[in-house]
């Protein structure tokens, strides 16, 4: 029966029982009886009308409803009879929903939520292990042809390669956007389709350079071009390199690897196009067909009914031909040992779930989230212990309605049913506002992801499954915080609800014990999570404050890549700008390098050492390349410990020379100087000749500021002339103030160069914290509030003892008790529940801090400093909060108080 039927069967309900209780009096009227007593007749022959309603009601099975509509309705009466409770208790759980909820959202988003693609389940990251590296997810495009072609386990095999940073030139203006080379299958195998024009085909990957192509994302479509239909077809200049546009994606697609947005996409083949100097093409390294260049990340769609299991079984063959043939083509060049062919023969492939993307993110923000989740989560119980403290402190005002319903005959099953209602609605209404507040505060969680080196960009979106998920809490937080107030209050003795007076009774005893229990819980829950901010956020403090080796005040950064315009030779190119960036007023130094610092992209090969060192063998333990400018070190004060800088003499022509870090030469040559020795790279840049140490300077953090320190090598950047740079200028004012100087000095030179990540190296090193930002500044924000909640709820609960004591408190008055000795007497039993909170969140916060020790820096997990600080700020906070209540209790009047009593 539909629920718009309901009244209409009532109201003929409602006509028959009086059709026929009027057809029995005229009956009894026809057997003789008077009016008045045939009517009265005709009711006891009829029955209980009201009781025949309620049975037919329950024959037609809607009576459920109608009780629980009733219940509603009789809920919101009585919340709207106490706003003031019903106000803060919604917006309570509305701050405990939506946290929970906005961490969700975003951990649904960057690690549960599938790509948008046809069928992702399907779908198969492929991967290279070794158990003496870390996992490899890149293959040679030899490598990746192979699995091509393996139809009878995958559908179809796609391969890509990022390219962080293209310039993009239409109608003369320039500009940067993230691209990517894909296979001529990514998009079929991914099913996606253009929605204007078409996607790039297996045709147009298969003669190198032939086909250049692109297709371009819909966000920038609609950012570039204003959502103009006539792109397709239009030029475009890559890198100076000519495409024509012939497709646009859809809004929904944003590539495989959640958290960046896919610009512009061209084939594979078109790489010598847009890079030359790094395909390479024509040479032994040539990406296309040296089989041990590793540069593509490769998925593939699962055939119907192949495993996981039986697809790596199936493949692990191919996989080791395509490692024999890479070990086999390093034969004749200067990279080619056995450790190298050694490391080749050992990977072994692994098949990963491919649903949801690349694990890129997954691995960045994974442990941080759920940390936070964890976080959100005890406060989620801070605000049902809280909430349940005021719905137990509102049962003694409801005592008497309560007894009132029980006296007239309700059972205290119908009582907990009502009162479960209205903590149904409560939790549903908090909820409901809870997604609004998510909605808002997932955007700022975005928008801390969305800083650092490598810029997350997601977007969240309202769905089913948030949704779900509120609901879900909501519910779970009604009945938690519900059942037991609402047992609690049902547990009301009519005969003493009914009695006037605020003597105490053992159903009001035994609710104040419960308070009490439920406020110390608070304090216990909340010391963990301000023991916890307080970790992360020294942790913060401690990275931002240590030494990485360089001084981060004062320095200017911007990044180049003239081979993006064509250029070949960047030396003079570079000079000039060196030369015009130190002319600035306020610039003191100026100097160059391939990587940024505390930049991901660094190099890494192996070092040949000519006679004898402390490490012996031919192929001894890696070490990072960094190519820098002259006077780097001057301009980045990193302090020289030996021997020289590299200055503008140091450039192709003249003898090679390197400069060394302090775990380089105490790893290579212990104690010895040095200076004047000589080593060789030939897995740089297949050069196998001897290069001179000049220079030892201190150790740099290079990747992360909580690495241990590195093997480095620098190199002149004017030795080795290829690829992009970034500059660094040191400034004797705020560099903000030279920056339109810097950028109209870039200008002057050649204003079709492209001048992107513009900032200071404080900024830079912010940007490298960004996980430890993110955890810091929520546990903050989340300990914070959770230390509100509690002072929330001991002030209710203090509040309530006052009332409830005031008859007491009106006899030791009037028997000559001072107001200050009231004040003592409530603030006491203030600091036993703090100090039984105390003793039982400490082990908890232990624990919690051994967990979360891997995220912690220059401090251990029990630090006594954070312990004994979140100890004595719970305690001056808790106190602060009972304060007003002990104030009250000392202002009660003695002879109202009796005389009420």
């Amino acid at each position: 029966m539909k629920w718009w039927q309901f009244r209409r069967r009532d109201a003929d309900l409602e006509r028959e029982l009086q059709s026929d209780l009027e057809l029995e009096e005229e009956e009894q009227r026809e057997a003789g009886l008077p009016p008045e007593r045939a009517r009265y007749s005709a009711r006891r022959a009829f029955g209980n009308a009201t009781l025949i309603r309620e049975q037919t009601r329950e024959a037609w099975g809607w009576t459920p409803f109608e009780r629980l509509w009733q219940d509603i309705r009789y809920a919101l009466r009585q919340l709207q009879r106490s706003p003031g409770f019903a106000i803060t208790t919604i917006l309570i759980l509305a701050l405990g929903i939506g946290a929970v909820t906005a961490v969700f959202s975003l951990i649904d988003t960057a690690l549960l939520k599938m790509l948008p693609v046809h069928d992702p389940e399907q779908l198969v990251e492929l991967r290279a292990v070794n158990p003496a590296f870390d996992v490899n997810d890149a293959f040679s495009y030899p490598a990746f042809k192979s699995f091509e072609n393996r139809t009878q386990v995958l559908a179809g095999a796609l391969a890509f390669r990022r390219l962080a940073d293209v310039d993009v030139e239409m109608d003369g203006r320039s500009e940067l956007a993230q691209g990517q080379l894909v296979s001529g299958n990514y998009f079929s195998v991914l099913g996606v389709r253009a929605i204007l024009g078409r996607t790039i085909l297996p045709i147009d990957e298969m003669a190198p350079g032939q086909n250049p192509v692109a297709v371009i994302g819909y966000d920038y479509w609609r950012t570039r071009f204003a959502l103009d239909p006539g792109i397709i077809g239009r030029h475009v200049l890559l890198n100076n390199a000519p495409f024509m546009i012939i497709g646009v994606t859809g809004p929904e697609f944003y590539g495989v690897q959640p958290g960046e947005k896919v610009g512009i996409s061209i084939p594979l083949t078109m790489v010598a196009a847009v890079n030359p100097g790094w395909a390479a093409a024509g040479s032994p390294a040539d990406a296309l067909k040296a089989p041990f260049r590793n540069w593509l990340h490769v998925m593939g769609r699962l055939q119907p009914g192949v495993s996981r299991e039986q697809a790596t079984y199936r493949l692990a063959p191919v996989f080791a031909r395509s490692m024999r043939e890479a070990a086999d083509g390093l034969a004749g060049l200067p990279i080619d040992s056995p450790a190298v062919r050694q490391a080749f023969l050992h990977f072994r492939l692994q098949l990963a779930p491919g649903s949801q993307g690349l694990a890129s993110l997954r691995r960045q923000f994974s442990r941080p989230l759920w940390i936070v989740m964890g976080v959100v989560g005890l406060l989620l119980l801070i605000t049902c212990a809280n909430v349940a403290n005021l719905l137990l402190a509102r049962s003694h005002a409801r005592e008497r309605e309560l007894a009132v319903r029980l006296a007239l005959g309700a059972g205290k099953s119908r009582l907990i049913r009502q009162l479960l209602t209205e903590s149904l609605v409560l939790g549903l209404t908090g909820g409901a506002i809870g997604v609004g507040l998510a909605y808002w505060g997932s955007r700022s969680l975005l928008a801390l992801m969305a800083r650092g080196r490598n810029p997350v960009s997601l977007t969240v979106h309202p769905d089913l499954t948030l949704l779900a998920f509120a609901l879900g809490v909501s519910l779970l937080n009604a009945m938690v915080f519900g059942i037991m107030p609402a047992f609690r209050a049902a547990d009301v003795n009519p005969s003493h609800g009914l009695t006037q007076g605020t003597h105490t009774n053992a159903a009001a005893t035994t609710r104040y014990r419960w308070g009490r229990s439920l406020v110390v819980l608070q304090v216990a829950i909340s010391l963990v999570l301000v023991i916890g901010a307080g970790l992360l956020a020294r942790t913060l403090a401690n990275l931002r404050n240590f030494y990485p080796g360089f001084n981060r005040d004062n320095v200017l950064l911007f990044s180049v890549n003239p081979p993006m315009l064509g250029y070949n030779d960047v030396v003079p190119l570079y000079e000039r700008l060196l030369d015009r960036l130190r002319a600035i007023p306020g610039v003191r130094s100026a100097s160059l390098s391939v990587h940024e610092p505390l930049s991901t992209n660094v190099s890494t090969t192996s070092v040949r050492v000519q006679g004898p060192s402390s490490q012996q063998g031919e192929d001894l333990a890696p070490v990072n390349i960094e190519p820098v400018g002259p006077d780097y070190f001057a301009t980045m004060e990193t302090p020289l410990l030996r021997g020289r800088e590299f200055s503008s003499t140091d450039r192709n022509g003249t003898p090679k020379v390197a400069i060394v870090n302090e775990t380089t030469a105490r790893h290579y040559f212990g104690d010895a100087d040095p200076i004047g020795r000589s080593v060789s790279i030939p897995g740089f840049v297949g050069d196998t000749s001897w290069i001179v140490i000049v220079g030892e300077v201190r150790d740099i953090k290079v990747h992360d500021l909580r690495e241990p320190a590195t093997p480095m090598l620098y190199l002149p950047l004017f030795q080795l002339p290829e690829g992009g740079a970034t500059f660094e200028m040191r400034t004797a004012i705020g560099p903000a103030q030279v920056e339109t100087a810097v950028l109209a000095a870039v200008s002057n030179i050649d204003s079709r160069l492209p001048v992107y990540a513009v900032k200071t190296l404080d900024t830079q090193l912010d940007d490298a914290l960004v996980q430890e930002r993110l955890v810091a500044s929520l546990s903050a924000l989340f300990g914070l509030l959770a230390l509100l909640l509690t002072c929330v709820g001991l002030y209710g609960l203090m509040s309530y003892t006052v009332h409830r004591r005031t008859g007491e408190i009106g006899i030791r008055m009037a028997l000559g008790a001072e107001r200050g000795r009231i004040v003592r007497m409530i603030l006491r039993e203030t600091l036993l529940l703090i100090a039984c909170g105390l003793l039982i969140g400490l082990p908890m916060a232990v624990l919690a801090s051994r967990l979360i020790a891997s995220q912690l820096f220059g401090l251990k997990p029990g630090d006594p400093i954070t312990f004994s600080a979140a100890c004595l700020g719970m305690a001056a906070v808790a106190l602060a909060a009972s304060y007003w209540p002990a104030r009250r209790a000392a202002s009660v009047d003695p002879m109202r108080a009796l005389r009420t009593e």
